[in-house]
């Protein structure tokens, strides 16, 4: 994992220098707008691949690759994209469902769509480490699952799960407490801070019932069960949200979204519990 963040760190921060000094053309380099920020990203994500090959090449990564027809596996193959496919659509899901909202949101005011960008904005700061935890559960989950470890599969679904409830709970409480200043990071309009705060304290109320969904996606990917994770992240970003959301914004107008988001995460987890106890919690006993 060391030498992965070093890798992707270093073609992320080779792309926040080379973005100012190419879209601006500081010192040597000429002014190239919006062709330059392009530019930076391909530079960075080249950077990237340069250390991964150094490293490879170092023998600093203990596989080492042979080409060959033995190298493709039809079994193995089935089995990766029956985990990768659902987590990709999964990744995906959040950009359709933040386009749905919009044209919900726009209908009433422009201000709401800006209320909405910034909140997705300052999520990230939560579900990102949540994410990672998932990240990090996913293989010991596969391991201890194929070593017939069941109690060690409990614990570590526990043990993620009051982890991300934990980031969580500071998210509620920052959420509760400071929306305004929040909010504040990315506009000084009083109309949106006002709004925003209100967008804030409402969303933030499934925050921690929303770690319940978060780690059943995880522990199924982990399990090799990649249906019934995407099931929960559709009911997550539009089977469930959409409907209520349009449903609410004609009831209570755009106050209503807001409540469409926890009480999605309360379906949500309330699906994801009872999935889990048929799927990842027959496998502990």
């Amino acid at each position: 994992m060391l030498v992965t963040m070093v890798c992707m760190m270093s073609g992320c921060v080779a792309n926040i220098i080379l973005d100012p000094v190419l879209i601006f053309g500081w010192g040597p380099f000429p002014e190239m707008g919006i062709e330059g920020a392009a530019l930076a990203t391909g530079i960075g994500q080249a950077l990237s691949l340069v250390i991964y090959l150094a490293c490879y090449a170092a023998r600093m990564v203990p596989i080492r690759i042979r080409f060959g027809r033995e190298m493709f596996d039809a079994g193995v193959a089935k089995k990766m994209y029956a985990v990768g496919v659902p987590a990709t659509l999964t990744l995906a899901l959040p950009s359709l469902l933040i386009s749905c909202l919009n044209i919900i949101l726009a209908a009433s005011a422009e201000v709401y769509v800006l209320v909405l960008g910034v909140y997705y904005k300052l999520q990230t700061f939560l579900y990102l480490p949540a994410n990672g935890i998932v990240q990090g559960m996913r293989p010991i989950v596969g391991y201890n699952y194929g070593a017939k470890e069941p109690a060690r599969v409990r614990k570590i679904f526990l043990t993620g799960l009051a982890l991300s409830a934990g980031i969580m709970v500071l998210g509620t409480a920052l959420c509760q407490l400071v929306p305004g200043q929040l909010i504040g990071l990315f506009s000084t309009s009083s109309e949106t801070v006002a709004l925003g705060s209100t967008a804030l304290r409402i969303i933030s109320l499934g925050f921690i019932i929303s770690s319940v969904s978060v780690i059943s996606c995880g522990a199924l990917e982990g399990l090799g069960m990649g249906g019934p994770s995407l099931l929960i992240s559709l009911l997550r970003y539009a089977v469930a949200i959409l409907p209520l959301a349009f449903v609410f914004s004609r009831l209570w107008g755009p106050v209503g979204v807001w409540h469409a988001f926890w009480v999605t995460e309360v379906l949500a987890s309330a699906v994801s519990w009872l999935i889990c106890k048929k799927k990842v919690f027959a496998v502990m006993e």
